[in-house]
């Protein structure tokens, strides 16, 4: 018979003190849907919550984007986009210039995530100069 692997959980104690702000703040995320306990949500007042690694992660991001002066509004659309890519959370950089939120897509492409997706090309001029120089050389 196999064992089912047990979910690794967090109480939201341990959540607030790993990323740093009350559990209030906490609830209130969760109340409002930003960031919900995936491993147990909420189910009346006094309910334990219990969060994922991946929670976690989320509301480490959260945060820093909160510090960054991003306001909840512009994060909350973020997100939503965010999660609607069939990436993992944990395999994007997340970039915010205080206006806007970015991920790399790829080495190469930068999406905003408020402009429905808007990408942004990277365009790395050393590289080019490197490649322009190798194949002068090749000519020779």
């Amino acid at each position: 018979m196999a064992r089912r692997k047990k979910t690794v959980s967090f109480r939201i104690s341990e959540v607030s003190r790993v990323v740093g702000t009350s559990q209030s703040q906490l609830s209130y995320w969760d109340k409002t849907g930003l960031v919900k306990p995936s491993v147990r949500p909420a189910s009346g007042r006094g309910s334990r919550r219990l969060y994922s690694i991946e929670d976690i992660f989320e509301l480490k991001i959260l945060v820093k984007l909160l510090n960054s002066s991003l306001s909840l509004q512009r994060i909350r659309s973020s997100f939503q986009f965010i999660r609607g890519q069939s990436k993992a959370l944990s395999s994007f950089v997340v970039l915010t210039d205080g206006k806007t939120v970015y991920f790399y897509e790829d080495y190469n492409t930068l999406v905003d995530t408020l402009k429905q997706g808007q990408t942004v090309l990277r365009v790395a001029v050393q590289d080019l100069i490197a490649e322009v120089h190798a194949k002068l050389a090749d000519r020779q």
